[in-house]
Formats: C-alpha cells, sequence, structure tokens
C-alpha cells in the first residue's frame, strides 16, 4: 500500500525554509547576536563613563576639601598676627623709591673720582673725557634699573611674570665696572702698594657702596613685583 504525504503549501503554516528549529533562519540569529554584543558594548561604555565620572567627582571634591583647608589655615594665622603696616601703600612705595634714588645718586658720587681717575691715568685725548666715561656708566646702570624694573612687573597672556633677570643682571655688570675702575684708580693712588692697608681699605669702601646699591636695587624690586596671596 503506497503512502502519500501531503506537500506544504505556502499557505499552509511551518517552518521556514532553512529553519534550525527555532523558527529563524541563519541571518536572523547572526543579526540577533549582533544586538546582543552592541548592547553589550553600550552597556560596558556606559558603566565606564559613569565609573569616570564617579573618579572626577571624587576629584573635585578632594580639591574642594584641600582648598577649605588652605582657606581656614590662612585665615588662623592671619588671626594670630599683630596689627602691621601694610608695605604695599603708596607711600612705602614712594618712600622706597625716594631712597634708591638717593642711593643712586650718592653711589654715583663715591664712584666718580674713581671712574674720572681712572680715565685720566688711561690717558684719554682730552680730560673731560672722564666725565663722560662717569656718565656713560652711570646712565647705563640708571638704563639698566629702569628696564628691570618695568619688564618684571609686566606679565604675559598667560599671566605669567615676563623675565626680566638679564637686566637685572646687565645693571651688576655695569656696576661692577664702575668697583673696578674705582679700584684701578685706588691702586694708582698707592703706586700698586698691596702691602698698604689703606689700599684694601679703599676698595673694600667702594665694593661695600656698590654692593649696597645692587642690594637696594633688588629689595625695591621685590616690591614693586610683589602679588598677592593666591589661594
Amino acid at each position: 500500500m503506497t503512502v502519500v504525504i501531503p506537500q506544504q503549501t505556502p499557505s499552509q503554516p511551518g517552518r521556514p525554509r532553512g529553519s534550525r528549529g527555532n523558527g529563524k533562519t541563519m541571518n536572523e540569529m547572526v543579526k540577533r547576536e549582533e544586538r546582543k554584543l552592541a548592547r553589550i558594548e553600550m552597556e560596558t561604555r556606559a558603566g565606564q563613563a559613569l565609573a569616570a565620572a564617579e573618579d572626577i567627582a571624587k576629584i573635585t571634591a578632594l580639591r574642594a576639601e584641600q582648598r577649605a583647608r588652605v582657606a581656614e589655615l590662612y585665615a588662623k594665622q592671619e588671626s594670630a598676627r599683630a596689627p602691621q603696616f601694610q608695605i604695599d601703600q603708596r607711600v612705602t612705595l614712594w618712600t622706597l623709591s625716594a631712597l634708591a634714588a638717593i642711593m643712586f645718586v650718592a653711589a654715583a658720587v663715591l664712584t666718580a673720582d674713581g671712574t674720572i681717575g681712572s680715565a685720566i691715568a688711561a690717558r684719554f685725548a682730552w680730560p673731560w673725557m672722564g666725565y663722560l666715561l662717569f656718565g656713560v656708566f652711570e646712565i647705563a646702570i640708571l638704563v639698566f634699573m629702569l628696564l628691570y624694573y618695568v619688564r618684571g612687573s609686566r606679565v604675559d597672556y598667560d599671566g605669567k611674570r615676563v623675565s626680566s633677570l638679564h637686566w637685572f643682571a646687565a645693571m651688576v655688570f655695569a656696576a661692577s665696572v664702575t668697583v673696578a675702575a674705582s679700584a684701578y684708580h685706588v691702586m694708582d693712588l698707592y703706586n700698586y702698594d698691596f702691602a698698604s692697608i689703606d689700599l684694601w681699605v679703599g676698595i673694600g669702601l667702594r665694593v661695600i657702596a656698590a654692593l649696597f646699591f645692587v642690594l637696594v636695587s633688588k629689595g625695591l624690586a621685590s616690591v614693586i613685583f610683589a602679588k598677592s596671596i593666591a589661594l
């Protein structure tokens, strides 16, 4: 007896052609896995972003606590201080500037004889050239000092102080030249008698006068260039 198996027609229900028992074709299964991987990757990235945000929040909180501690410590220190005169007042600044100007004139007068005497000993063509040489040295020192003050009191586009140490070095060099000329004049006056104590006293006094001028200039610069305390 022959058994006849009815053929499935498109209108009859049944498994799709190429299915693997779950009603899905191979392409559909691949797409489903791709969606799963995309969802896992998105969840992983979201977790990483959340962890990074938490780390940033912790760092921000720590910095805020540190600033609060610094502000509290500064307040305690200031509350314990005795009343003091504010050095950045205009009266003090102009007083320091006037004293620095007097110091410059005094140092110039003290080194005048040495510079002029050195020019005479060096046998310049005319005697008045010693005064001209003295003027050149002192004007150079004054110009270098003012450039040091002006440049050092400025800031660049990033808010950082403009470097002016090279002008300070130039001022020190010019002052050293005048000291060397004065020392040469003293040695010439004492006929290079290095055993004489008077020779060394004369040289020492001229060196100390120039050193005081440099220290006064540097101290005035520290007041001009001073910045307020940043918390």
